[in-house]
């Protein structure tokens, strides 16, 4: 097994939450040990004093009267503000943080059910990630990732609180739900948001009105971010969310108080709590935009604009697999095109699936004529020397190597995973078969012809297993209909449900639907037919050839050359053709896997019948696996080279 993202267990979830628990604990009394940042009657505050949102008593001496009332209100004395015994805000804050700076055993207290509360936040956090959460956020990196984001959202926070005037509805912990919504999906952001939006409210003795708006900020940016491509998106939700945020402060206000002078709140200007909610929004914007790369970076997530560097044609390691295997690298662009509309329809990220696709095969350029689409025509196939277990290990080595030359340079590890995913844990089921017919002299087993990577665990790379074996499959249908290549995707991906190969990627039976019709679609489009021009025609019938039909044949099955036949034809592996046991149909399948497919449709099914002088051109049938579906690499398929397309 190839080296892997390490993922986050129970026990990494426990030790990840209990460390980051005790870093927001520390954050949020940590000034109270601090004895520079003790204020003092008479003296100017050395920060800034918050009392929170909340009822209290107050007294009032207006005109010489005393009485007591009962009203919300919150206090915030401005750091450097000289405190005066005679000022009824002073003394309500200096009340407030006298209980706060309390010894043994208030404070020890006060601490010990703070880490509590933080731990079972985290702990939450950190189990529904492991056990509900998509595949790419059960990875050890991306949780740690989110931790040192929430915590720097944290710092901001706090420092906001400590060192400005300003209210505390600006501050900006919104940004991070904005990043795991682009990164992942929405379902995390909520949760993220809930979190953080609660842990922020702790630093203020956990007010209800800071938090309310939080967390509808929080959210509502979440749900106003539409579109992952456009920077200005961000802006726009985090403004709406601003908004949003803003009414649901004056609705608490209403309920709490039973009124709200909006004209008085907007003239404090910087003091205005509404002002304040709108304001926190587009600071959100602002720096989810400003900040969006480094913060995709530390979850473990490839920023756009690395992977639009990464799809230029000038980049070395494209430039050597165009060099060195240039049939692979054909397949590759093809595969790519496919797998990009398939990632598009059900949502999942195309552009890194495109990526993914390019570079899946690099490992193909350390030998390259050990596969079949880089072999010039006549030249002989070097499996026809070796024995069965050294040609698969020779095709299995581009996995591997494939891998280490992506490692080497520095290509992100999400568009790496592709490289050891995506022939999965299958069978060279060619080499196997040819192995038992020879009668396996070494006793080998099946474990030594199988790939040394790993199953799909995103719906990317698994999108790029199968469409793998399609694009190889659609070369051998004919005529190019929709209904022919629904039933050829039908096939491969079924073999991959029955040999399991997709059940850790996230693929739904919705999203598979989805995928064959669109690949279908795509498909059919990709082998369009043109109409040959005046000096073709000319040029057939001064050679005696017949004369062609109106429209060209299918740009994968030339009208001149003889077809090789399915006899002989080499696998596309370069492996020799396969022994008459194995060669047309497949063998019935074993006890344990039979009823587990339907037989393969006559279009697909045994070997073609010889070409006739009508009908020359045709191509040999799809190999079909030990589960009844197409495959590409493990099993030997027809080398026809495609002629030129005319246009």
């Amino acid at each position: 097994m190839l080296r892997t993202r390490i993922r986050a267990g129970p026990l990494a979830g426990f030790v990840l939450s209990a460390l980051f628990a005790a870093c927001f604990a520390v954050l949020g009394v940590g000034e109270l040990f601090i004895p520079a940042l003790s204020p003092e009657m008479g003296m100017p505050a050395p920060v800034t004093l918050r009392v929170p949102y909340g009822p209290r008593i107050v007294r009032d001496t207006h005109d010489g009267n005393f009485t007591l009332s009962y009203e919300h209100r919150r206090v915030i004395v401005p750091r450097g503000t000289v405190l005066s015994e005679h000022n009824e805000d002073h003394n309500a804050a200096m009340a407030y943080e006298t209980v706060r700076r309390m010894r043994r055993p208030g404070l020890g207290a006060r601490l010990a059910s703070m880490y509590a509360i933080y731990l079972i936040v985290c702990l939450m956090l950190t189990v529904y990630l492991r056990r509900f959460g998509q595949n790419r956020v059960r990875l050890l990196r991306t949780q740690v990732g989110m931790f040192v984001l929430m915590t720097g959202s944290l710092i901001v926070a706090k420092l906001l609180l400590l060192f400005t005037a300003l209210p505390e509805f600006w501050m900006p912990v919104a940004a991070l739900p904005l990043w795991v919504a682009i990164a992942f999906d929405r379902r995390t952001a909520f949760l993220v948001e809930v979190g953080v939006a609660f842990i922020a409210s702790s630093l203020l003795r956990f007010d209800v009105v800071l938090l309310s708006v939080l967390l509808v900020r929080g959210i509502a940016a979440t749900m106003f971010f539409f579109k992952r491509k456009g920077s200005r998106q961000l802006f726009v939700a985090g403004s709406l969310a601003g908004i949003a945020g803003a009414i649901g402060f004056i609705a608490l206000t209403v309920l709490f108080e039973g009124s709200f002078d909006l004209g008085a709140d907007l003239k404090r200007w910087l003091g205005s709590n509404v002002l304040a909610c709108v304001g926190g929004g587009l600071l959100v914007g602002v720096l989810g935009r400003s900040l969006r790369e480094p913060a995709e970076r530390a979850m473990g997530h490839v920023p756009r604009d690395k992977l639009l560097d990464l799809t230029d044609l000038e980049q070395p390691l494209l430039k050597k697999m165009a060099a060195e295997a240039p049939g692979s690298w054909e397949h590759a662009r093809a595969m790519a095109n496919l797998a990009e509309a398939s990632a598009a329809a059900i949502g999942a990220d195309a552009l890194l699936t495109r990526v993914g696709a390019y570079y899946h095969d690099l490992g193909k350029t350390v030998q390259p004529k050990y596969f079949i689409e880089n072999l010039p025509p006549g030249e002989r196939s070097p499996h026809e020397e070796l024995d069965p277990e050294v040609s698969a290990d020779a095709i299995m080595a581009h996995v591997v190597m494939g891998t280490k030359i992506l490692r080497e340079g520095n290509i992100p590890e999400p568009v790496v995973e592709f490289a050891y995913t995506h022939h999965g844990t299958q069978v060279v089921e060619y080499f196997w078969h040819k192995c038992v017919e020879h009668g396996n002299p070494k006793d080998l087993t099946q474990e030594h012809f199988r790939y040394p990577g790993m199953k799909p665990q995103t719906k990317e790379t698994a999108i790029l297993m199968l469409v793998d074996s399609i694009e190889a499959a659609s070369r051998t249908i004919w005529p190019p209909e929709h209904k022919k290549f629904e039933e050829m995707i039908q096939r491969v991906m079924f073999s991959k449900l029955a040999s399991g190969q997709l059940d850790q990627s996230g693929l739904t039976i919705e999203d598979l639907r989805i995928m064959t019709s669109r690949m279908a679609s795509t498909l059919v489009n990709m082998y369009h037919g043109r109409i040959k021009y005046p000096w073709q025609r000319e040029s057939d019938r001064a050679g005696h050839t017949p004369a062609p039909p109106t429209v060209t044949p299918h740009p994968t099955r030339p009208g001149t050359p003889t077809p090789v036949p399915a006899s002989s034809a080499p696998g596309r592996d370069g492996t020799p053709p396969p022994p008459a046991s194995v060669r047309g149909a497949p063998p019935p399948p074993p006890a344990s896997v039979r009823g587990a497919a339907p037989p393969p449709p006559a279009s697909v099914r045994g070997a073609a019948p010889p070409p006739s002088s009508s009908a020359r051109g045709a191509v040999a049938p799809v190999v079909v696996d030990e589960a009844g579906g197409p495959v590409k690499d493990e099993s030997p398929a027809e080398s026809v080279r495609t002629p030129r397309k005319t246009h």
